[in-house]
């Protein structure tokens, strides 16, 4: 998951010098030792892809990051403030933001909460009425990023931002409880003054 824009914009030069002094080596995995990995619902509804969302962004877990986001998702931040305007995310820029702070020593992520009730909405997207959408103020949503070298701390949270994520029913899958996996195929986010 991408950090909101003003978050990324802060963090983007502590990634970069993260990636590298370790590698821009998307091959190392989180998990991979021997401490046990976490335990993440089954992605058989929205609500669920949102809170293994969160539990693999606070592990830090890029393998989890590519289940729970389509292939062909697009991820946009607008900030309306004045600052960075409009960014677009990639499917590979998302695996890409957590395997680095994976990767990094200097970058522990402490916190990633949605705190409000998840109501699932009808799909906006009269081309995929199939797709359901969670929208989610920033008073209700919270990242916390810790920077060891600076002692800064990094936030995302506040009554000026705003989420929608929109989900993918499209991957069948037997064992789950809905016979299909549902991933996040749009994320918008916005930033007001």
């Amino acid at each position: 998951m991408r950090a909101p824009v003003f978050l990324r914009s802060a963090l983007l030069p502590a990634l970069a010098a993260a990636a590298v002094l370790s590698g821009c080596d998307n091959s190392t995995e989180p998990g991979s030792g021997s401490v046990p990995g976490p335990t993440y619902p089954v992605l058989s509804t929205p609500q669920n892809v949102l809170m293994a969302l969160s539990i693999a962004y606070e592990r830090e877990d890029s393998l989890e990051t590519k289940a729970v986001y389509d292939s062909s998702y697009v991820g946009t931040s607008v900030d309306l403030t004045g600052g960075s305007g409009t960014l677009f995310f990639s499917y590979a820029d998302e695996v890409d933001h957590v395997a680095a702070l994976a990767r990094s020593p200097l970058l522990t992520v402490l916190d990633f909460t949605i705190g409000a009730a998840l109501t699932r909405l009808p799909s906006d997207d009269l081309a995929h009425p199939d797709w359901a959408v969670i929208q989610l103020s920033g008073s209700n949503f919270n990242i916390e990023i810790f920077e060891e070298s600076s002692g800064n701390l990094y936030r995302a949270t506040g009554s000026n931002l705003t989420f929608e994520f929109t989900f993918d029913p499209s991957t069948p899958e037997a064992t789950s409880p809905t016979d299909t996996l549902w991933k996040i195929i749009r994320w918008k986010e916005v930033r007001t003054p």
